[in-house]
């Protein structure tokens, strides 16, 4: 089944459901190095990584989640000074205390300071390709609240709308009955 114009097939999982993305539905708040490519595996690279969207209902909150590996040719240290540098030009706050260098790998986490979006960008390093690859996730979370009345009376439930089904089906039974005696 296709969904959202174009967007991938969804999976029903346990706890919520999940969409395939394509690169070009990746969202634009959290940016791509140029020449970014979706990762594959398999013997010859012929499994392609599709990103997906992942929203998982709890019962205490929701969680949507956008996640993708990506490989791009940088140097490890290129591609952490990229995505510093280009997080910050969209408004992200790097949160240093969370993140780890290593030498083949690197962690980088990022919080958008209106909305508390977080955004969690794992690095490894692959220099016989010349190349870099990139697990990154983009994290919102819901808490869960209970309905807001409706002001405008559009959504009627319960009670309320039982009665007025009920006072509908009098009324439809009524002139049925006025139907028969006039024919």
């Amino acid at each position: 089944m296709v969904i959202l114009g174009g967007l991938g097939p969804f999976e029903r999982l346990r706890d919520g459901i999940q969409v395939r993305l394509r690169l070009e539905d990746w969202p634009a708040d959290v940016p791509l190095p140029t020449e970014s490519a979706i990762a594959r595996v398999g013997e010859n690279h012929e499994i392609p990584l599709q990103p997906y969207w992942r929203i998982v209902l709890e019962p205490e909150r929701t969680i949507e989640a956008i996640a993708g590996q990506f490989i791009f040719p940088l140097s490890l240290d290129a591609a952490i000074a990229w995505y510093q540098r280009e997080m910050v030009k969209c408004g992200w706050i790097a949160l240093t205390e969370k993140g780890y260098r290593m030498p083949a790998s690197a962690a980088l986490h990022f919080e958008h300071p209106a909305s508390k979006v977080c955004v969690v960008v794992g690095l490894r390093d692959w220099p016989e390709r010349k190349a870099s690859d990139a697990f990154v996730r983009r994290i919102v979370e819901y808490p869960w609240s209970p309905p807001t009345a409706d002001p405008t009376g559009t959504l009627r439930r319960g009670a309320d709308a039982k009665r007025r089904t009920s006072a509908h089906s009098k009324r439809r039974r009524q002139v049925k009955a006025r139907a028969r005696v006039v024919a």
